[in-house]
């Protein structure tokens, strides 16, 4: 049974959800080769530190899928010597600068009436489809780019790492033959970084804080599988979608695998 082991972790102080994700087996035994791929939140505040921490990386591309709203938010990404950014921008999902909003602003019940009685919830699972069908072009031209060896190592990311690179990190694993159920584990991984902003936020007083925009904090196992159904419903199979939705041909799919596993 092919199996996921984690690259080793590092710490990045002002840089969100940071992960390798190096160690995903394929189902012919191959592996994602450490280093060569790697996601996170946006690189806006990174410290210094923090670049000095990536530089080894040897990053060429840091491929950013944020709006400009969200850059005029959160700035520009810092980025590594070598690495050059490619904006491929669509809007997040969860409509991140709404709900930043509310968060500074909103009292209970204006979040109560928002989110509450499972909205927060239907909202994701709405929106994880929406990504499989309304934001072809943006990961077509991600996938697209891993097929160039002069673009990896790479670095992806949105606002939080967690919805637009959420998917898009599925989509490179199920291209490089990775099983579902790995798919899955990397992607709730991103529940990490979600639980220590509703810890920081509990800390602060923000009781309600946590029941309300907790589904939209983090990521569930119903998001990933709406995206999955929706490939199902209107591709018919994963294969199908890559080829025909997102126009990926098989020699790109090759070049991508053999620019990222060992």
């Amino acid at each position: 049974m092919p199996d996921f082991r984690a690259a080793p972790e590092i710490h990045l102080a002002r840089v969100a959800n940071f992960r390798d994700m190096g160690g995903h087996e394929t189902h012919d035994g191959r592996r994602l080769a450490p280093g060569r791929l790697l996601r996170s939140g946006h690189l806006g505040d990174a410290t210094d530190a923090d670049l000095a921490a990536l530089e080894p990386y040897g990053l060429r591309r840091v491929f950013d899928f944020r709006t400009e709203k969200d850059i005029e938010h959160e700035g520009e990404d810092r980025l590594t010597s070598q690495a050059e950014n490619v904006m491929l921008p669509m809007p997040d999902p969860a409509k991140g600068s709404d709900i930043r909003s509310l968060m500074e602003n909103a009292t209970v019940d204006d979040l109560d009436g928002i989110f509450g009685d499972g909205k927060a919830e239907r909202m994701m699972i709405e929106s994880a489809a929406g990504l499989v069908r309304e934001r072809r072009e943006p990961y077509s031209l991600f996938l697209k780019a891993l097929a160039r060896p002069d673009h990896v190592p790479a670095l992806f990311h949105c606002s939080a790492g967690k919805d637009r690179a959420g998917w898009a990190g599925s989509v490179v694993l199920l291209a490089l033959g990775v099983p579902e159920d790995q798919v899955i584990e990397q992607y709730l991984l991103s529940n990490r970084a979600g639980d220590e902003l509703i810890a920081r936020n509990s800390e602060k007083g923000n009781e309600f804080w946590h029941a309300a925009l907790a589904p939209l904090v983090g990521v569930r196992e119903e998001y990933i599988q709406s995206s999955f159904d929706a490939v199902q419903a209107d591709w018919g199979d994963f294969d199908t979608y890559l080829q025909n939705g997102l126009g990926v041909t098989g020699e790109e799919r090759a070049a991508i695998c053999a620019n990222l596993l060992e």
